[in-house]
């Protein structure tokens, strides 16, 4: 009998601290500018091209993806181009004319090419992903992009 009452005694004094926020330390935020699971990537990343509105059909859409240090030296890396629908699905390009995807492609500081846009996406707004990652870490570019 004794023992069942220190058992209760216990479990009803543990059952009391539970849950209680009065005492316990504020858990330490991370650093300005960092997040948790991230780090900052150490280089720049830009996309340029002529226009947000290419035409649809045979016509090429050229577009050059430059990847640089902080200092502005070029960087070398691997380079992931993907088209996005309005849906939401990724779909990988391909390098020129070939069948070749775009998918951790080697290149060194500057990647020239050209996307040519079918028919079908006419009038539907679509997102250009280009992905470089290199030194450890990825930076992601989208640029919209509106077929006629």
């Amino acid at each position: 009998m004794r023992l069942r009452f220190l058992v209760i005694l216990a479990c009803a004094a543990g059952a009391a601290g539970c849950g209680s926020m009065k005492h316990s330390e504020p858990a330490a935020a991370p650093p300005p500018g960092t997040s948790p699971r991230q780090t900052p990537a150490r280089f720049r990343v830009s996309l340029s091209a002529p226009t947000h509105t290419p035409r649809a059909g045979p016509a090429r859409w050229w577009y050059v993806v430059r990847a640089t240090t902080s200092a502005g030296r070029p960087l070398r890396g691997r380079l992931t181009v993907a088209v996005v629908d309005p849906l939401g699905t990724a779909h990988l390009a391909e390098v020129g004319t070939t069948t070749r995807k775009l998918r951790d492609y080697p290149f060194s500081g500057r990647y020239r090419d050209f996307a040519q846009w079918p028919a079908a996406s006419r009038g539907y707004r679509l997102t250009f992903r280009v992905t470089v990652r290199a030194l450890g870490s990825s930076r992601r570019v989208n640029y919209w992009v509106r077929p006629h």
